[in-house]
């Protein structure tokens, strides 16, 4: 069976790097050069994912069913830090059923 923490580190991978449009973030203008003196913390801290396991494991997650993708995808990308039951609802099933669903990660075991 796979691990949660390899599962994690795939949702990091998957999420690594630049997407989207750049985000500004100081205004256009003269006040964009201002810089306050209120910093109270450093820099936010990276997560660095392994990249070969990260591929690995994407590799892997291709070959499921459709569901089995939908699942992990909705868990471990889409949200990542929220409770089962709020993922269960995006995924319109029942908690049980997604309980079920990253349980039989047997087949995926096969793959890698």
């Amino acid at each position: 069976m796979v691990s949660e923490e390899r599962l994690k580190n795939w949702g990091w991978w998957c999420a690594y790097g630049h997407l989207g449009p750049e985000v500004r973030t100081q205004c256009a203008s003269a006040e964009g050069n201002y810089e306050s003196d209120d910093v109270w913390e450093g820099e936010e801290p990276r997560i660095e994912p392994d990249m070969l396991d990260g591929q690995a494991i994407e590799n892997a997650v291709r070959l499921l069913p459709e569901i089995s993708r939908r699942v992990l995808k909705y868990r471990f990308i889409m949200f990542p830090y929220h409770l089962q039951h709020t993922v269960a609802q995006k995924l319109k099933m029942s908690t049980d059923r997604l309980e079920s669903e990253l349980l039989s990660r047997a087949e995926f075991t096969n793959v890698i």
